[in-house]
């Protein structure tokens, strides 16, 4: 079998963890990598074992015809992210997109009639669902032992650190509910199967002017498709001297008992009539090898593109909330492949 041809464009966010996967992979080769905008610095990328001696083209579009690419690993300043992959698309490249998937709604919506009429696959970069806490809490929850979900509860809590210049600008970065939030709601959603119907929320830069559009915290709460409830907080205040960069946790309360993530602790939790234990945790996943393995095959992934669609939309229904101080539906209907 010939080896998948992949690129990657852009030189900031999660695209690194596609090459570590990709180190250990026989039939996928990464053949060119490129700025998604002019002026970018890639070297973040380029630096990586996985990418010594692979061409660097200045130009996405052009690398793409030249190397006769299959795949397009997309990771760059957010507000790139849907444009590169409406380019890469319309050329034929299956996508591994950076998330949100836009910071617009026409933006999103654009995106998907172009996807949905090319024939091409995508993933969305929300790693957090191969995480073995994650997995053993979803495993938990369909072994049933914690019944039904009528509540979630989930909390992103990240150190400030250093963030870029353009995350202070909403044109560029968008929000904090789409960067930070989006993993939160994939979580509950990879947990449960539920999606969410409706949200609401409130944002705001409580402490850090130089980023004035980098919201520090967050809160929304939400209504899930068997009629349950939840909510989330965010916040970029986690002290710098603490041991991990995030401090996760996830709490579903189902109708026999409560099922609990705690990152800090490494533990997930199981509460039920048989009493407190943790559970077994299982080998970690490796979600961007799964899906370029399914792209010779057609077949799908554990996040399919219906769902990226999907959560993208809710960050970005959330944050019109957020601006408008008003409670949004959401339309499941609307992305359908």
């Amino acid at each position: 079998m010939n080896k998948l041809r992949a690129v990657s464009i852009g030189g900031y966010g999660h695209s690194v963890l596609v090459f570590d996967e990709m180190q250990t992979m026989q039939n996928v080769q990464l053949v060119g990598l490129a700025p998604a905008y002019a002026g970018e610095d890639i070297s973040a990328f380029t630096n990586h074992p996985l990418c010594k001696g692979v061409a660097v083209y200045s130009d996405y579009k052009e690398m793409i015809k030249k190397t006769s690419a299959d795949i397009a690993i997309i990771s760059s300043r957010l507000d790139t992210i849907s444009t590169v992959a409406i380019d890469a698309a319309k050329m034929g490249c299956h996508l591994i997109c950076e998330k949100p998937l836009a910071l617009s709604h026409k933006a999103l919506d654009e995106l998907y009639h172009v996807i949905k009429g090319s024939g091409v696959k995508l993933i969305a970069m929300l790693t957090m669902r191969d995480e073995k806490l994650f997995r053993a809490a979803r495993q938990a929850y369909f072994d049933g032992l914690i019944g039904e979900a009528v509540l979630a509860n989930g909390r992103k809590s990240y150190k400030w650190g250093s963030r870029p210049e353009w995350f202070g600008k909403k044109e560029y970065y968008g929000g904090t509910i789409g960067w930070v939030g989006i993993h939160a709601f994939d979580l509950i959603n990879f947990i449960t199967g539920l999606d969410v119907t409706s949200v609401a929320a409130m944002q705001g830069n409580f402490a850090h002017p130089d980023r004035k559009d980098c919201q520090d915290n967050c809160s929304i709460c939400f209504s899930l498709s068997n009629g349950g409830h939840g909510d989330i907080s965010i916040d970029l205040f986690r002290p710098e001297a603490a041991p991990t960069h995030g401090d996760d946790f996830i709490r579903i309360v189902g109708t026999r008992g409560v099922l609990e993530v705690r990152g800090n602790t490494g533990k997930c939790q199981v509460i039920n009539e048989k009493g407190s234990f943790d559970t077994v945790l299982p080998e970690k996943g490796r979600m961007f090898e799964d899906f370029m393995l399914s792209i010779p095959k057609n077949s799908d992934v554990t996040i399919g593109m219906r769902q990226a669609f999907i959560l993208t939309d809710v960050c970005l229904l959330a944050r019109d909330s957020a601006d408008n101080n008003v409670f949004v539906k959401v339309d499941l209907d609307k992305w359908r492949f």
